[in-house]
């Protein structure tokens, strides 16, 4: 059985995974025959309600210290809502060598991604993580027409996803990653610039250029409703995202690295949206466009 440690309880993903996992289907059979939320950590919240998350989870541990999942847990995954408190809060278990899920944002500082680098490959450590919409099916079916040719030459595109610059859990951070790896995922993760511009915290326009196209990011928290958009030289594709199974689409992936080895994304990959996420507060910051090299 491979036990799985959650650090984090506030935050919503916390008991998705848990019951993903935990919980058996209608059938009374397991998702996840061999693999189990075993214990939780949850600094970040009220504990009675970390005792609630376990409960309604099925989680059997809960730590009174991250230390206390030493022993207990096979990997570990941390899902504070603040990224800020991603990077130093699972460098010790990527120290210890266990296999870790980081959740969007995977961090909010370059300086975060330097000692997280340093640490994944000093130790050679099994990690991934970010948003689970990259895995989307709607997603990855634009990825494929994108990438496959049958759009012909592919120009630019546009998707919106909420965002807002006043969260209290790190402003743009901790959901505008979402958007970013939605457009990573489709269009490539070599975006060069960024320019944006907000009307209000809620309505934020960024360009996200290539060398060869250029794709509009509306990080608008006042829609429902997401429009995935790609424009080819011979075909154009519009789709709705739906999003009532991405906590299971980002799990799968996550398993299947602790049963196979191999990890899902490049460690450059999965850190890119942090790199993508200050070019954009920088380009906020100052009104210029903001090449991604800058923040690096």
């Amino acid at each position: 059985m491979i036990r799985i440690g959650i650090l984090g309880s506030d935050n919503s993903h916390a008991l998705a995974f848990a019951k993903l996992c935990n919980l058996p289907m209608e059938n009374g059979e397991y998702r996840y025959p061999d693999v189990r939320i075993a214990a939780i950590y949850g600094n970040d919240d009220a504990p009675q309600h970390t005792k609630d998350v376990a409960e309604q989870g099925k989680i059997d541990f809960i730590a009174e210290k991250p230390e206390d999942f030493i022993g207990k847990v096979d990997a570990v995954m941390v899902v504070y809502r603040r990224g800020a408190y991603h990077v130093p809060a699972i460098l010790p278990f990527i120290e210890a060598g266990y296999p870790v899920w980081i959740d969007k944002p995977v961090a909010v500082s370059v300086d975060d991604i330097n000692k997280l680098r340093a640490a994944v490959e000093k130790h050679n450590t099994l990690i991934t993580g970010g948003s689970t919409l990259k895995y989307n099916y709607e997603i990855l079916a634009l990825q494929n027409k994108v990438q496959s040719g049958s759009l012909g030459k592919v120009t630019g595109g546009a998707m919106n996803f909420p965002g807002d610059l006043e969260s209290e859990y790190g402003g743009l951070f901790f959901y505008g990653s979402h958007l970013c790896e939605m457009c990573l995922s489709v269009f490539g993760y070599d975006v060069k610039s960024v320019y944006a511009t907000a009307i209000e915290p809620k309505n934020i326009c960024v360009i996200a250029k290539y060398a060869d196209k250029q794709v509009s990011l509306n990080f608008n928290g006042n829609s429902n409703s997401y429009i995935l958009t790609a424009y080819g030289s011979e075909k154009s594709v519009t789709m709705e995202l739906d999003i009532s199974i991405i906590y299971r689409l980002g799990f799968e992936k996550w398993v299947e690295m602790l049963h196979t080895g191999k990890m899902p994304l490049s460690f450059d990959d999965l850190v890119q949206p942090v790199y993508m996420l200050n070019a954009i507060q920088k380009s906020l910051d100052e009104g210029k466009e903001v090449a991604l090299d800058e923040v690096k």
